[in-house]
């Protein structure tokens, strides 16, 4: 089962969008394969080993890139379309593929493309995108 923290500042809207996620993973019959928690980012450093990926909401991505501490999880900055339609089967594909990318490092992670989340486009995960683009990953 993969553990995602869900994060942003002090919990209003990654804790509505992990609650959102957990109801989710019900209706979409995935609750033997992934677990969303909200965790604010800053005790997310105390608290890594509580979870395999962390997810951030996008209006943070200057705190998590000013910090200085070493993460040894990955850390997944969400792009801000991607927050208009969560479905916990977009997110778990998006984390899986953000775990492989991170190939067992921790800190900042980020698709190929999507280093400016302003302007990411997409409205589905990573690997569907690329899908109806018709690459592959």
């Amino acid at each position: 089962m993969l553990r995602i923290a869900i994060c942003c500042g002090e919990g209003f809207a990654s804790g509505f969008l992990s609650r959102h996620l957990a109801e989710s993973t019900v209706k979409e019959h995935l609750t033997d394969k992934v677990s969303f928690k909200f965790i604010p980012f800053y005790q997310l450093y105390d608290r890594q080993d509580e979870v395999d990926i962390a997810m951030s909401l996008p209006h943070i991505e200057p705190q998590i890139k000013a910090e200085t501490r070493e993460f040894h999880i990955p850390i997944y900055i969400i792009p801000f379309k991607v927050v208009i339609k969560p479905k916990a089967a977009e997110y778990l594909a998006d984390a899986e593929d953000i775990m492989e990318l991170a190939q067992g490092k921790g800190g900042l992670i980020c698709f190929p493309g999507e280093e400016h989340l302003a302007y990411v486009s997409r409205l589905v995960s990573h690997r569907e995108y690329v899908k109806q683009q018709g690459g592959t990953e």
